[in-house]
């Protein structure tokens, strides 16, 4: 797979998506299309994956001073 942004294979996903749900396919056209619609989920996962490890939270510290942390989102569930 080329490398493409989230965005674009998000779109390719979706486009997938709505040829499967036609029900015009073949059954053999239906598997292609379906491996590769799991490989672009597995892509779009390991790129938000990606992010998730980029992202950093300011946080003030006990001194007053704001200090970067890593982002955690079990630490903002309610």
């Amino acid at each position: 797979m080329q490398e493409m942004t989230y965005e674009q294979a998000f779109a390719k996903l979706e486009e997938y998506t709505q040829r499967l749900e036609s029900g015009e396919l073949t059954l053999d056209e239906s598997l292609q299309v379906f491996e590769k619609a799991v490989a672009l989920i597995r892509y779009c996962g390991e790129k938000l994956d990606g992010a998730k490890k980029q992202m950093l939270v300011l946080v003030e510290g006990l001194n007053g001073e704001m200090e970067e942390k890593p982002f955690n989102p079990e630490d903002y569930r309610g």
